[in-house]
């Protein structure tokens, strides 16, 4: 036996494993199609703007960091890549919302200009 070939212990094991992470993967797409499913009803049923807006950003950003999080594999990773790329994602959206605040006023007084 060369000192590469793992044991049958060790290769049931890995299979286990494997076999764990893909039900959840397939556990996950259900959940997700759930989600998706309670933002289609929810856009037909007579509600508050706001409350249908807030509602469907909260189901938006649970979907997008469960995406991100499993089939990004990033909940596998190290914590150093996860802690990046939610830096990164925040300096996004914080530029975002700089540039909406920037550009929503309609006149600047330019008055101490000169």
């Amino acid at each position: 036996m060369s000192a590469h070939a793992a044991s049958p212990a060790a290769d049931r094991a890995l299979l286990a494993e494997e076999t764990r992470r893909y039900h959840h993967f397939i556990t996950l797409a259900l959940w997700l199609a759930v989600i998706t499913g309670v933002e289609i009803v929810a856009i037909f049923l007579p509600l508050a703007p706001w409350v249908l807006l807030l509602g469907l950003g909260v189901l938006s950003v649970v979907k997008f960091f469960a995406v991100v999080l499993w089939f990004m594999h990033l909940i596998y990773d190290a914590r150093l890549l996860l802690w990046l790329f939610v830096a990164g994602l925040a300096l996004a959206c914080a530029t975002f919302t700089a540039l909406v605040a920037l550009f929503s006023f309609d006149r600047v007084d330019t008055l101490w200009f000169g």
